[in-house]
Order: structure tokens, then sequence, then C-alpha cells
């Protein structure tokens, strides 16, 4: 015990000594010390959780066919009411100024001709969002308005295709707009509105038969033989009226209907660009997603589990030999796609139990937060989306967890666990 004491001190002393050194030298340095101290380093945590059972069915890696399950590569396969959020995007109002038109998401004129009215426009209090989700469904939700006549809008869209699928289905794309001619169509992607799904509700001045909630249709209707399978078209000009082509953005068509008799009863269009940059938010719900880097210097075979559920038995989510430094993604498997309380590492050729890292948000893990030599570098909870930074306790230690007394010890046991 004293001589292991000794080394860890040792090891302390190395560690400040190097500061004024070349950083090569101190990296030389560490990385031969961490090294001689491997067993040590690469040890258990000592907090085994007693509940996790692991059996025969625990080593099975899901395939994506199977309910609640995880692929071979560790992506989540979930069922079709708890699909995966892959981006929200904020939506913008094509500008439509190549037609001297006013800046505006959606179209629902009186008239089926009147093209210079009836636009309606995103303001501080009413504004759309735009996303996407793993099982090839999309979803235009929130307010936008014209005078006081406001629409609630939540329509859906389904079976997402690129061009190569849509134009061998019969599918083409709208030639109009303000750069028809530079609209690449392989760049794009399409949809088909979900009539079974989609609303629109209106309210305040909106002219007579025009306040209510209304079902939404395709236009044209994409089983209709004799007319053209327009779609949802979604990518990179797809806005159609938007003076900039590079703009990411979607165009669709669509008949408002009655709600009960489905009958047509007024056209209407979406035509707006997307900003899909994604501000991070602290960690919400569970944690649903991770990309973890592998900081050591040796290559390893490295096995992730989580409780199935809410059950004591565990499930395997990740199995690789890793190289150093190596970095990988892993996916929840359970019905809603998180974690639950926790992932739990196991390490080496005998895979004996490393560490766990606490997935229930009660830690606001994030980029930076660190467990032993495995580093977050990014990830998703369930509710807050993108991860934002961790914030490490620079008097927290770390990556060695015997050196829990020496609290400057970069080597150290880590208090956030």
């Amino acid at each position: 015990m004293k001589k292991f004491t000794k080394a860890i001190l040792v090891l302390c002393v190395i560690f400040y000594a190097c500061q004024d050194e070349p950083v090569s030298d101190a990296e030389a340095t560490l990385k031969e010390t961490e090294l001689n101290l491997e067993d040590e380093i690469l040890a258990s945590d000592g907090e085994v959780d007693e509940t996790l059972v692991l059996n025969e069915e625990s080593e099975i890696i899901l395939s994506s066919s199977t309910k609640s399950g995880i692929s071979a590569e560790g992506s989540q396969a979930r069922g079709e009411h708890y699909p995966k959020l892959i981006s929200e995007c904020k939506v913008i109002d094509a500008d439509r100024s190549c037609n001297n038109q006013v800046a505006a998401n959606f179209w629902w004129p009186v008239d089926p001709t009147d093209y210079d009215d009836y636009y309606f426009s995103s303001s501080d209090d009413h504004t759309l969002t735009f996303s996407e989700y793993s099982d090839g469904t999309a979803n235009v939700k929130g307010s936008t308005i014209r005078g006081t006549c406001v629409v609630e809008i939540d329509v859906w869209f389904k079976d997402k295709k690129d061009w190569d699928a849509w134009s061998a289905g019969g599918g083409t794309v709208k030639p109009e707009g303000c750069n028809v001619d530079s609209l690449v169509k392989e760049d794009l992607h399409f949809y088909v509105i979900d009539s079974s799904r989609s609303t629109i509700t209106s309210s305040g001045d909106c002219g007579e038969g025009r306040v209510g909630t209304f079902g939404v249709e395709q236009r044209p209707d994409p089983n209709d033989p004799e007319t053209p399978n327009l779609g949802v078209i979604i990518g990179p000009g797809g806005a159609l009226w938007n003076t900039n082509a590079d703009d990411h953005g979607l165009a669709t068509w669509g008949w408002l209907t009655d709600i009960d008799t489905k009958e047509r009863l007024s056209i209407m269009d979406f035509n707006f660009t997307l900003d899909c940059s994604e501000e991070c938010k602290p960690c919400e719900g569970d944690v649903e997603e991770l990309t973890l880097e592998y900081d050591w210097y040796k290559k390893k075979r490295v096995k992730i589990y989580q409780k199935r559920e809410n059950t004591c038995y565990g499930t395997k989510i990740f199995d690789k030999v890793l190289e150093p430094g190596e970095t990988f993604t892993i996916n929840g498997a359970n019905r809603d796609g998180s974690f639950g309380k926790y992932i739990y590492i196991y390490i080496g050729n005998r895979c004996y139990y490393y560490t766990k890292i606490k997935t229930n948000c009660y830690v606001k893990i994030g980029p930076g937060y660190t467990k032993g030599v495995f580093n977050v570098l990014g990830g998703r909870s369930t509710e807050g989306g993108e991860l934002c930074e961790y914030e490490k306790p620079d008097y927290k230690c770390y990556r060695h967890w015997s050196c829990k007394y020496y609290s400057k010890c970069r080597w150290g046991w880590s208090w956030h666990h």
C-alpha cells in the first residue's frame, strides 16, 4: 500500500513538474507514467451495481427488426410510436422578392388565382418549426399570421424518398420559383402530406367560412395518374420562391378539407427556408445518445450495457475492440430511446466491470464530461436535444479511481459520478 501511495505521489509530482517543459516532453512523461500504472488506471471503480443482471440474452445486440432493439452498429430501432428526432429547424419566411411579393411561409388564398395576397408570415409571437424523424416522417408545427388571422399548423409528412426513388415512382419537381434552372434534383428529398395526421386551425378575422379546424390533403393527388406527383420537396433551393438558391428550404401544395366530410374547400402552399443550426440545451429527461472518445494508449475490447426499460436485466448496446483515441456513438435501447439511469462500461479481454455513467440527467452531462478513460464529445437528451458543454469542476479528479485523496491530481476519482 505504501509503495502504491508513493507511486501516486510521484505521478502527481511528475505532472506538476512537467508544466514548464515543452508539451511533447510532458506528454511523453505522462504517457510513460500512465502506462506503468495501467493496472490501476483501468481497474474497476469498485461501484458495481448489484441490481444489474446479465444473462445470455444480455450478450445479444438486438437486430433492428426487434422491438425496442439495437442494431449491430449500436443504432437504436424504435417502435413507430417512438421515432427518433433527427433534426429540428426554425422556419424562415421565403423572401419571394423575385416575384415582388411579401415574405411569407404560408399561402391560403380566397381565390386560387389571387397570387398577390393572402400570404401569412412569422412574427415574434407566431413561429413555425420543421422536425424530421428517423422513421421517414416530418412535421411542420406552430403558428403563422396575416393581419388578425392566426393559423395554427400541425401538418405531417411521410414516406421520405431521395430523387432516385421519388422519380422512379413517377414523382417530379414543379418548375417554378426564383431559381428554376439551378435546382439540383439529386440534392433534394421528398415526402407526401399525411392527411390522417394533419390539421390547420384558424382564428380571428380570416374571412367567411375560413375559421375553424380543417384537414390537409396533398395537392395534386399523388394517387391520381392524370396529374403530376409533386409531393413535398426539401433541400437546397427547396423553398422555390426564395432568391438565394443555396438556402435549405421546403415547398409543397395542398388542399384544406372539411374535417368530417373530407370535401376540398380551398388551396394552400408552403414555401419557406430552414435554419437547422441547433442550439444546445442542458440535459433534460434522459440521455438518448452519446458520442464517446476512448482515451487510452492501447487498444482494448469495450462492452457497454444498459438496463432494459425498468427491469434489472441488462442489454448490450456496444461491443468493439477500440483503437487509441477512437470515437464512437451509442444510442439508448428503451422504447423512448433512452439509456435509463446508467450505462455500464466493461473493458479488457476479460471484459470486467470498469465504470458506469449516469444518464438520467441528474448530472448535466455533455461534451467535456469525463469518466475514467472515456470522454463525452457530444450527445442528446430526450427532452432537451443537443447536450451543452459540461462544466467540469477544476478541483475534481476523473481518471484514476485510487487517487481520490489527492484533490488536484488529474488521475483522481470523479465525484460527479
